[in-house]
């Protein structure tokens, strides 16, 4: 009896030590570890690491915690039988067990541990690093198994992300500090880059400006001179044709050192080789592919490898701010410079994105079918609208002002009255 009670005392105080490692490592201090590492603190450093595995770590502790609990139960049950036979012996068992463990092992560990989290994990941390390395196959083992469950359950890890930037969206909603309208917006774009593909915010191949490669140096001189941009689309036999990416600072840098000699400069000598990327991709994924090429310009294909336009860096980067517009841009080709009416309505470009629309004038027209204002309105139509003609959807009354050949260039929105949406809310 007297070793079984040995155990017993052993089995409830490394619950207590379990327990209160795994609150104490969970509400560590970070940035305190950090700067303790900075100062060569060995301690600190292993806190870090374990945090930074927190499947390891937390499959340790919990494997622990649960063997010593079932033990201690065990012994508890043994004892307490052998002293008031069956029936009373199962029954005092367990609400001593339960009781104990409660109190002893669970809310005061706990709670120590919460009020001196970074004291005890530094202390803690030799040991419990060694636990983590020595059960690690085990752990591991354990960690692939749940895996395969959660995915037989349909809990894959694509679902917790976006659960989590769900939560995320949920609590940038809850500040309904009005300041703080245009900061909200950009962190709801941020979370959304990796739902948005660059086909729905590329420049229309229709808007790129290119030129010849062929054209007589001359030429092609005097018509990039007169062109807004840096980065010029050249092309051979047809426009779809790209050949190369032309940096005018490149080009006439080389004029100067090659002036003596234009009669023998090739253009395609100071030509960047076109990067092309799927219509499909993500805007995280192209952000990300951006900083790792140094390249800020790409060619947008569909999956036929047909361009169908271009898309920047500054694309993206509006995407989250919001429209920049520099020497290059005209403010009234801008949807988001159009200043609404006494009603609300605005006058917008065919080719507007109905993202950037929504952002500025805090609507709730659909992206999913269509990403301009133009394919939305052949979408909802089904036919190409007549110059003059109205249509009412989704609350929204449009009319379409001017039209280029069957291009919508020109659309009049009017949206719902305020009143009419406050009551519907």
């Amino acid at each position: 009896m007297t070793f079984s009670i040995l155990i017993l005392v052993v089995c409830l105080a490394l619950s207590c030590f379990f327990s209160g490692t795994e609150t104490a490592f969970t509400a560590a201090s970070d940035p305190f570890m950090h700067e303790l590492e900075k100062k060569g603190n060995k301690r600190a450093k292993k806190v870090l690491r374990l945090k930074k595995h927190p499947d390891r770590f937390l499959g340790t502790v919990l494997f622990g915690n649960n063997v010593v609990n079932i033990a201690a139960t065990a012994v508890t049950t043994s004892l307490c039988i052998t002293l008031l036979g069956e029936k009373w012996g199962i029954f005092t068992s367990t609400f001593v067990v339960s009781l104990f463990v409660l109190i002893f092992c669970e809310i005061l560990p706990k709670t120590i541990a919460v009020k001196f989290p970074n004291t005890i994990s530094l202390a803690l941390s030799p040991l419990i690093s060694a636990l983590t390395f020595l059960l690690s196959p085990f752990i591991l083992f354990l960690n692939a198994l749940v895996k395969h469950v959660m995915n037989v359950l349909g809990l894959k890890k694509e679902k917790i992300i976006e659960s989590a930037k769900t939560e995320l969206r949920g609590t940038i909603d809850l500040k309904s500090d009005e300041s703080l309208k245009s900061e909200k917006n950009m962190l709801k774009s941020v979370l959304d880059l990796d739902d948005v593909s660059v086909g729905d915010i590329m420049t229309h191949r229709s808007k790129i400006i290119s030129f010849n490669a062929d054209l007589p140096l001359p030429d092609l001189i005097e018509a990039i001179t007169h062109c807004p941009y840096t980065r010029i689309p050249l092309w051979r036999g047809k426009k779809s044709n790209i050949v190369g990416l032309l940096h005018t600072k490149l080009l006439f840098r080389a004029l100067n050192e090659n002036r003596n000699d234009l009669k023998n400069f090739d253009i395609m000598s100071v030509t960047a080789d076109p990067w092309f990327v799927l219509e499909t991709t993500s805007l995280l994924d192209q952000l990300q592919a951006y900083r790792k090429r140094h390249e800020h310009f790409a060619f947008v294909v569909d999956e036929y490898g047909v361009i169908q336009g271009i898309i920047t860096l500054e694309d993206i980067l509006e995407e989250i701010v919001g429209d920049i517009v520099d020497e290059t841009d005209h403010p009234m080709e801008s949807a988001l410079n159009t200043a609404p009416g006494p009603d609300g309505s605005v006058v917008v470009d065919g080719l507007s994105s109905i993202r950037d629309l929504n952002r500025q004038f805090g609507w709730e027209l659909p992206d999913e079918e269509a990403s301009t204002l133009a394919g939305l309105l052949l979408y909802e139509t089904e036919r190409i609208p007549r110059k003059d003609s109205s249509y009412c959807f989704y609350g929204f009354h449009f009319k379409i002002l001017d039209k280029k050949g069957q291009k919508i260039t020109r659309v009049l929105i009017t949206p719902p009255a305020k009143e009419s949406k406050d009551a519907n809310s």
